[in-house]
């Protein structure tokens, strides 16, 4: 039995020690916080994740005194955790929902992550699966930091990484854009006579290297549910250049992943617009929803982006089941001669 401490003034304080402990495991006691439910995530807003006072981020802002890059890196680690636990529930929260009831149950962010983050996750997964061997964490963190597009979700990722790694893909996602383009006009020559005019003005403004008015667009949405542009009819060379810029595997039931990713991106917008509209949304989560409709996030200020997402809306609510096809055309329609996208053809 260890002996109770006694102070060198000889008062023995095992009195004072054991009604210290009650008093702190009271004070434990009632601040145990209840564990959170995958349908409210709110307890972990990102203020309370940037204001984290807790024993490791002292040691790193020590660690900064004589090492500013391992600090860095080590932050990285810290808080890219705390953001992939938060949208891990918030993604378990988006299953939970979809096996209950169904898509248009889920809100905007939880359809986002259902469509971003199990890619993510499988970019973790030769880190998950090594971690538990010993003395691997030595290769793994430096090899993930090294190669994060890769190796590393989103949100270990930099400010600076993020714009690098997307700006990447804008301009690979671009230049299909393009191809897209040409097969449009190239098909305008099979449509009936009725709708020529309207689809021709579209077509026309475009290859002229104008931006066509959003009134234009929609008056040209029924030449979409009539041959060669109905999903039924698309050629199959179109529709390996859509899988490419969507980028999506271009194997079986090609056309029915095409077909069930516009209606996943008409949920997501009727999403958007139930929840307040685009002004609404979060910075990064309105430079991703204009990056994967084809506009420039980084050339455009946030009034730019909210106006532009606004417009394609407006499009999609006017888009049937019968012309869905359309939605996968509109960032073709509406953001192929933006001036935020000059950067994308300068550098093709």
């Amino acid at each position: 039995m260890v002996p109770s401490y006694t102070s060198a003034n000889g008062v023995d304080k095992s009195n004072q020690n054991s009604e210290f402990l009650e008093k702190k495991n009271a004070h434990l006691h009632n601040i145990v916080k209840p564990d959170i439910p995958l349908d409210d995530v709110r307890n972990l807003t990102e203020q309370d994740i940037s204001n984290d006072n807790t024993f490791k981020m002292k040691l790193i802002n020590k660690i900064e005194n004589w090492s500013p890059l391992t600090a860095k890196y080590a932050r990285l680690s810290i808080f890219g955790c705390k953001y992939l636990y938060k949208d891990v529930l918030v993604l378990l929260s988006a299953y939970k929902k979809y096996y209950t009831s169904d898509l248009s149950s889920l809100t905007y962010a939880e359809l986002e992550l259902k469509y971003r983050l199990p890619l993510q996750l499988i970019r973790l997964t030769p880190i998950l699966i090594f971690w538990p061997i010993p003395f691997t964490n030595l290769l793994l963190f430096p090899l993930a930091f090294m190669f994060p597009k890769y190796l590393l979700s989103e949100q270990f990722w930099t400010d600076e990484q993020f714009k690098d790694y997307w700006m990447k893909d804008l301009h690979k996602h671009f230049e299909h854009n393009i191809r897209v383009f040409e097969h449009l006009s190239l098909m305008a020559e099979e449509c009936s006579d009725d709708m020529l005019l309207k689809w021709f003005r579209v077509i026309e403004c475009l290859g002229a290297g104008g931006v066509c008015p959003t009134d234009d667009i929609i008056q040209a949405i029924p030449v979409f549910t009539m041959f060669p542009y109905h999903f039924s009819t698309l050629p199959r060379q179109h529709i390996t250049v859509l899988l490419k810029m969507y980028n999506l595997h271009r194997g079986w039931r090609r056309r029915v992943r095409l077909k069930n990713l516009a209606h996943y991106i008409q949920l997501m917008d009727k999403a958007i617009d139930s929840e307040g509209g685009p002004n609404k949304l979060k910075d990064r989560q309105l430079q991703w929803a204009c990056m994967f409709r084809g506009l420039n996030p980084f050339a455009s200020t946030r009034e730019t982006l909210v106006e532009y997402l606004e417009n394609w809306i407006k499009i999609s609510s006017k888009i049937d089941n019968d012309s869905l096809s359309c939605i996968l055309h509109c960032q073709v329609l509406l953001a192929l001669n933006r001036p935020e996208n000059d950067v994308l053809r300068k550098t093709e």
